[in-house]
């Protein structure tokens, strides 16, 4: 793949100043939606299975069996919403203080539901938590001598990451934040 200097994709969903702790509570929220989502299909699928054989044996607790995985699925259909619109999609669209109170009561509920998209909600939660701060904290502008300020009016100067493009003082990092491509030539 050659870069022929085409600009990034529109459908790319990162900010230019996304932090790097967004992309990471962005993955854990979305793990733990896939494995709610496996979660909710294998109990609806197993109560149904058992609806199934009740019914087939003619046994009267069959309506019973019907009502709870009806009632279940509605319940893990209700969350699996309320997790990807509250949690994952404000995470997408970059509203990281939005998303962290619906993303740690989740992670709570999920906990009792199954163990890992709770814990990963839970260390998702944390993850957004680094994101405010990290957006809330000013880039530094230094120049490369000594770590001091650049002076006023003084541009200093800057490396592009080669593969995610994004653009930072000469001598700040050695790799890059967001992809860790290594700076510089």
């Amino acid at each position: 793949m050659s870069n022929t200097g085409s600009p990034v994709p529109a459908s790319y969903s990162a900010a230019p100043n996304r932090p790097p702790s967004a992309g990471s509570a962005e993955t854990l929220v979305l793990v733990a939606l896939i494995l709610q989502v496996l979660g909710a299909v294998i109990v609806i699928a197993l109560l149904l299975l058992l609806f199934g054989v009740t019914a087939y044996h003619l046994l009267r607790v069959a309506w019973v069996v019907a009502l709870v995985a009806g009632v279940v699925g509605a319940i893990s259909l209700l969350f699996l919403f309320c997790a990807y619109e509250y949690s994952y999609l404000r995470i997408q669209r970059g509203q990281y203080q939005e998303a962290q109170a619906p993303t740690l009561v989740i992670g709570i509920l999920s906990l009792f539901l199954g163990l890992i998209p709770g814990v990963l909600y839970l260390v998702g939660y944390l993850k957004l938590g680094d994101a405010v701060r990290e957006q809330q904290i000013a880039p530094l502008n230094y120049g490369p001598a000594f770590g001091f300020p650049t002076p006023p009016g003084a541009s200093a100067p800057m490396v592009a990451c080669r593969q995610c493009l994004r653009v930072y003082v000469v001598g700040r990092f050695p790799f890059c934040p967001n992809c860790g491509q290594k700076l510089g030539p």
